[in-house]
């Protein structure tokens, strides 16, 4: 089953990197598809399932929503920022798909910290949860107003505000997550391989 799943993510960043490339109208509209898609999967990639492991990516998605919500309305958090139309129907001018790229992105931090780097405690493990959250954040920031993922006012790239409330929005929710989120998922670490991949040839595709 897991190896199912597994090809099922690969599938959809090979074909969906391919019609990026030469047929952006048609695919970047879908990108809330293929996000949503291998944001889920993740949670059938577990050995069990439990249900405190559900409620923690329930509520992680719906934190993360919250907190674009109000950073969008306020630019308190990340600066001045708009989201463009290709991430998918929107709620208070957020994607809905947003939240749960959210708990993904910290179910795959979390799964590299514990996994591949072999931290286990709660507070240290968050730190590089949330410093490897932001690192894949300015990945993001390179090409997303290229897909009109999001944007910045009057600006061409993130500020510095953005990392820095990145990293302590990551942290905390790090923090919260730490329990669920350790155990073994396979997926996960080929989900983050596979994206991190996904947008670096973008960008060499699309930018450079």
């Amino acid at each position: 089953m897991n190896r199912t799943l597994g090809f099922i993510i690969v599938i959809v960043h090979f074909f969906g990197l391919l019609g990026i490339i030469w047929m952006q109208d048609r695919f970047l509209p879908m990108s809330f598809v293929s996000l949503g898609i291998c944001s889920l999967i993740l949670l059938f990639s577990f050995n069990e399932f439990k249900w405190q492991r559900f409620m923690t990516f329930l509520l992680a998605a719906l934190a993360g929503f919250a907190i674009e919500v109000v950073g969008v309305k306020t630019g308190l958090l990340f600066g001045l920022y708009a989201y463009g139309e290709n991430l998918g129907p929107k709620l208070f001018e957020v994607p809905v798909v947003i939240g749960l790229n959210w708990a993904a992105l910290l179910l795959i931090s979390q799964q590299v910290v514990t996994h591949l780097l072999h931290v286990n405690k709660r507070f240290y493990s968050a730190l590089l949860v949330a410093t490897l959250m932001t690192m894949y954040d300015f990945l993001l920031e390179l090409v997303a107003p290229q897909l009109d993922y999001w944007s910045f006012t009057h600006r061409e790239y993130a500020p510095l505000q953005n990392f820095i409330a990145w990293w302590g929005v990551s942290f905390l929710l790090a923090l919260f997550t730490f329990t669920f989120f350790r155990n073994k998922n396979n997926n996960a670490l080929l989900y983050g391989f596979t994206q991190v991949l996904f947008f670096v040839i973008l960008e060499f595709a699309l930018i450079l």
